[in-house]
């Protein structure tokens, strides 16, 4: 007696743009056709119809403006402490959390910044989800050192000599 194989399907994962390519050729050749050009079953390609208005209005309610997460509180004094940033990197310091939270306090205590932000210079906790937010908007990290290199001395020849 000879046993017969059960077909395993592999379970297949299709995009969104994927699946509304097949709605869209479905609805003008239809689903026994659009099952048949891109090698699909028939009641998937009647379901993925079905489910087709659902995933526009669920597209509109995705689509935001902008970038993802929160709005700076503060954003012309998050520009200048960006500026200040750069200035410390080209000249070779480091800059860490600590100096820049202690950074953004001096640039709220400015006067142009406090006609911006009256009571900024109070209101500013800066803490790392800031700093971490912050460093994300504008596309910074936290940069180490990770070479320091040694100049060699000029009479370096005549002491390997020696050695």
């Amino acid at each position: 007696m000879t046993q017969k194989k059960v077909g395993v399907r592999q379970h297949t994962s299709y995009s969104l743009e994927e699946k509304l390519v097949v709605v869209k050729y479905a609805q003008e050749n239809g689903r026994n056709a659009a099952a048949k050009h891109f090698n699909l079953d028939v009641p998937m390609v009647g379901r993925w119809i079905k489910q087709s208005s659902s995933w526009e209005e669920k597209n509109k309610k995705k689509k935001r403006a902008g970038t993802p997460g929160r709005k700076a509180f503060y954003p012309e004094a998050e520009k200048f402490l960006y500026n200040w940033i750069i200035e410390q990197r080209k000249k070779g310091f480091a800059v860490n959390y600590i100096s820049m939270r202690l950074q953004m306090c001096k640039i709220l205590k400015e006067p142009v910044i406090q006609a911006l932000y009256p009571a900024g210079e109070y209101e500013f906790q800066g803490n790392l989800s800031w700093i971490n937010s912050f460093m994300k908007r504008f596309g910074l990290s936290l940069r180490r050192r990770t070479k320091i290199s040694q100049k060699l001395p000029e009479d370096i020849e005549q002491k390997l000599d020696e050695f």
